[in-house]
């Protein structure tokens, strides 16, 4: 098991991972199954989608 499995079963969380529930199982999903770095792309892609959503 690597740091990410570990961290995401601990329960002692850091930062807004204490509260942002779902969050941070879908982020852990999705880190643990294709890596770090496929998060930063994908939160920038949700993020655009979802800016567009709100302000359209």
């Amino acid at each position: 098991m690597n740091q990410l499995h570990t961290y995401l079963e601990s329960g002692t969380y850091v930062g807004l991972d204490r509260y942002l529930i779902l969050q941070r199982k879908i982020d852990g999903a999705i880190a643990a199954r294709l890596g770090l770095t496929a998060l930063a792309p994908m939160g920038a892609l949700v993020g655009l989608i979802i800016g567009y959503l709100v302000f359209a």
